[in-house]
Protein backbone atom coordinates (compact mmCIF):
# COMPACT_ATOMS: atom_id res chain seq x y z
CA UNK A 1 0.00 0.00 0.00
CA UNK A 2 1.95 3.00 -1.23
CA UNK A 3 0.46 6.21 0.69
CA UNK A 4 1.15 9.56 -1.11
CA UNK A 5 3.31 12.29 1.34
CA UNK A 6 1.07 15.34 2.64
CA UNK A 7 2.74 18.31 1.34
CA UNK A 8 0.43 21.03 3.21
CA UNK A 9 2.09 21.63 5.84
CA UNK A 10 -0.10 24.40 6.90
CA UNK A 11 -3.19 24.84 9.37
CA UNK A 12 -5.43 25.64 5.66
CA UNK A 13 -7.30 22.08 4.55
CA UNK A 14 -6.09 21.12 1.46
CA UNK A 15 -9.75 21.71 0.17
CA UNK A 16 -8.95 25.28 0.52
CA UNK A 17 -5.67 25.95 -0.55
CA UNK A 18 -7.33 23.64 -4.30
CA UNK A 19 -10.24 26.56 -4.52
CA UNK A 20 -7.49 28.98 -3.93
CA UNK A 21 -5.45 28.56 -6.49
CA UNK A 22 -8.28 27.84 -9.17
CA UNK A 23 -9.29 31.79 -8.28
CA UNK A 24 -5.26 32.69 -8.50
CA UNK A 25 -4.06 30.60 -11.57
CA UNK A 26 -5.81 32.17 -14.84
CA UNK A 27 -4.69 35.57 -13.46
CA UNK A 28 -0.94 34.22 -13.02
CA UNK A 29 -1.03 32.27 -16.33
CA UNK A 30 -2.31 36.13 -18.22
CA UNK A 31 0.32 38.22 -15.86
CA UNK A 32 3.20 35.64 -16.90
CA UNK A 33 2.34 35.64 -20.09
CA UNK A 34 2.26 39.25 -20.80
CA UNK A 35 5.02 41.27 -21.77
CA UNK A 36 5.45 42.81 -18.05
CA UNK A 37 5.14 39.46 -16.70
CA UNK A 38 8.21 38.45 -18.84
CA UNK A 39 10.31 41.16 -18.31
CA UNK A 40 10.04 40.55 -14.27
CA UNK A 41 10.60 36.66 -14.88
CA UNK A 42 13.42 37.48 -16.93
CA UNK A 43 14.61 39.51 -13.51
CA UNK A 44 14.16 37.16 -11.39
CA UNK A 45 16.15 34.61 -13.31
CA UNK A 46 19.27 37.28 -13.15
CA UNK A 47 18.69 37.56 -9.43
CA UNK A 48 18.48 33.62 -8.82
CA UNK A 49 21.88 33.26 -10.96
CA UNK A 50 24.04 35.97 -8.63
CA UNK A 51 22.31 34.40 -5.43
CA UNK A 52 23.83 31.09 -7.04
CA UNK A 53 27.01 32.64 -7.12
CA UNK A 54 27.51 33.37 -4.16
CA UNK A 55 30.04 31.44 -2.03
CA UNK A 56 28.33 29.13 0.94
CA UNK A 57 29.28 29.93 4.46
CA UNK A 58 31.12 26.65 5.88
Amino acid sequence: MNKKKKSNKSDYPDEAIKILARCFYPSMVEFFNSEEGQREYEEWLKEQEALQALPVAA
